[in-house]
C-alpha cells in the first residue's frame, strides 16, 4: 500500500512551550493506495482524504478557543493541508510520467 508521509509541527498556541521542546512532530499517514492519480475522480478522491487526515490531525473544536488558539489551529490546518497538496501533486506528475 503506498503511503504519503506529511510532517508538520502543531503552533506554539496548542501545545505548552515545553512540549515543543521535548515532542517531536508526528508523522500524519495519508493513505493513496488504490487511487488513480492520473484521473480527476482520483485525485478528488485524495483531496477528500487529505481533508479527512487534516481534520483529524489539527483541533477542529476552535469554539471555544481563545483567538491565539484558533489561529494556531488555523494554520496547522493550512500548512498540512498544503504540503499533503504538494505531494499529491508531485506522486500525480510521477504517475503521470509512467503512463
Amino acid at each position: 500500500m503506498k503511503q504519503m508521509t506529511i510532517l508538520a509541527v502543531l503552533g506554539a498556541a496548542l501545545l505548552s512551550p515545553a512540549a515543543l521542546a521535548s515532542e517531536p512532530a508526528r508523522p500524519l499517514r495519508i493513505s493513496l493506495g488504490g487511487l488513480d492519480l492520473t484521473t480527476p475522480r482520483g485525485v478528488a478522491a485524495a483531496q477528500r482524504r487529505i481533508d479527512r487526515a487534516v481534520a483529524g490531525y489539527c483541533r477542529n473544536d476552535v469554539e471555544h478557543l481563545t483567538i491565539k488558539a484558533r489561529r494556531a489551529a488555523r494554520e496547522c490546518r493550512e500548512s498540512v493541508r498544503g504540503d499533503a497538496l504538494a505531494q499529491l501533486a508531485d506522486r500525480r506528475l510521477r504517475q503521470l510520467a509512467v503512463r
